[in-house]
């Protein structure tokens, strides 16, 4: 198939949705629990029940929403059919009565959860269709990747900005402006932005995702171990995204008990994480062109293990020290975001050239419940450690405490990232591999 290359407002129609589905992620992970378990009184044990059990019906429905996204060749009916399903959970979700019931909170998350699938799954994909091309596959992505960490931001500044009296109105106002921003990007992604995918197939004497489901699971299981690149990266990402995800969660504790500073610093802190975040995008973009996106990922995760390893030699009110730390991870996180689901757009194309099988749906739907399941794993092994240590109980003597701490937050990450740098330097499939890839798949049109 001979791609069409679309001007760059397509680029940032496709990208603006990420920033409205970004806005509610850190209150849907982080505030809910406590809100509905604490705040309205559900309790903390039986909304940790509720919670795990979405979270793994979550984890089930990547497959079959990636399958069915490939199955019928079309990004936009998903996408836009996920983003209304979300938006319906959201405000539900985000508006309980004064005291819901455990069943409330599983219909509600449960529906919030599948139209956040829905719609993430195939726009992941859609973003690997719209671009065949080396270089503006990383943009792509990094323009996508920059609105959500945008959207993250926002999600911090909101509550400040209308000084909310509340949990409760912090969170209902986090919704609104979610469904408002909602509406008006994935409206214009719909119009405007172009499926390649649901054009080509229409003349294409490609597969789409044939078979029922499981005997595309069944027969994608064996493909994809034959798929060394597909797996090395998955690896590689899972690992990174565990060394990621073990701080990410224990960032409130490290600031909190290790630091000992107050909500105000760890705000800060936060909205420079990001920010840095955010900055350090466009010269990734650049230097991936230059040098390869594998190598300039394992660039970032180098400079992350380098700030990580003075964390140890941190004292009791080092926020300063901190907040450089806070800016060379946040910098790095910004090449974890860009890079990785640009490279993984370019192994779909090895992909389907080997196998002869359009399956990109499928294969970020993996990609998707990879990432989950590391954020799941970080807060599996990071608090029941730090509990049974005692970090949060009452006390002077938590020594042992916080050397646990540190070894979680900081010290696990560097072993983890190391890892994933071992398998992704020597990463095969540069751009001189894409390109010829493309012009084959080009010459056959698939």
């Amino acid at each position: 198939m001979r791609q069409a290359e679309y001007p760059t407002r397509i680029s940032v129609l496709y990208a603006l949705p990420a920033m409205a589905a970004a806005v509610p992620t850190i209150p849907a992970y982080v505030l809910l629990p406590s809100y509905y378990g604490d705040d309205l009184g559900l309790g903390l044990a039986i909304t940790g029940v509720v919670l795990l059990l979405v979270r793994m019906i979550d984890m089930l429905t990547d497959p079959v929403v990636g399958w069915l996204s490939d199955k019928t060749g079309n990004r936009k009916i998903w996408t836009g059919a996920g983003a209304v399903i979300a938006g319906i959970g959201l405000w539900y979700l985000f508006s309980p009565p004064s005291q819901p019931s455990a069943i409330y909170l599983l219909i509600w998350a449960s529906v919030l959860f599948l139209g956040w699938t829905m719609f993430q799954v195939p726009y992941l994909a859609w973003g690997a269709d719209l671009s065949g091309d080396y270089k503006k596959r990383t943009t792509l992505t990094a323009l996508r990747e920059g609105a959500g960490l945008i959207g993250i931001v926002l999600a911090g500044a909101i509550p400040v900005l209308i000084n909310a009296p509340d949990r409760a109105a912090e969170i209902q106002t986090l919704a609104t402006v979610t469904l408002t921003l909602g509406a008006v990007f994935v409206a214009l992604l719909v119009w405007k932005v172009p499926d390649p995918v649901a054009q080509h197939k229409r003349t294409s004497r490609a597969s789409f995702g044939r078979g029922n489901l499981w005997a595309t699971l069944r027969l994608g299981a064996r493909s994809l171990r034959d798929n060394g690149l597909f797996m090395r990266l998955l690896a590689a990402w899972m690992i990174n995204g565990l060394a990621a995800g073990l701080p990410a969660v224990c960032f409130p504790l490290f600031v909190r008990y290790y630091l000992e500073l107050d909500q105000d610093s760890e705000n800060i802190l936060i909205l420079l994480y990001f920010a840095a975040a955010i900055i350090a995008i466009p010269l990734w973009v650049v230097m991936a062109g230059r040098i390869g996106k594998h190598r300039v990922w394992c660039f970032a995760m180098v400079m992350a293990i380098v700030a990580f390893a003075f964390v140890p030699i941190l004292d009791a009110g080092d926020f300063a020290a901190f907040a450089v730390i806070c800016l060379v991870t946040g910098a790095a996180l910004g090449a974890d975001l860009a890079l990785p689901p640009a490279i993984q757009a370019d192994v779909d194309d090895w992909d389907r050239y080997r196998f002869g099988v359009r399956r990109t749906g499928l294969l970020f739907a993996l990609w998707n419940m990879t990432n989950k399941l590391a954020m799941a794993l970080a807060a599996g092994i990071a608090f029941p450690i730090l509990g049974a240590f005692g970090l949060t109980d009452g006390g002077d003597e938590k020594t042992g405490a916080l050397v646990v701490l540190v070894l979680i937050y900081a010290v696990i990450p560097i072993v983890l990232k190391a890892g994933a740098i071992g398998m992704m330097w020597r990463f095969p499939l540069d751009s001189t591999h894409q390109v010829a890839i493309r012009r084959r798949l080009s010459r056959r049109n698939d």
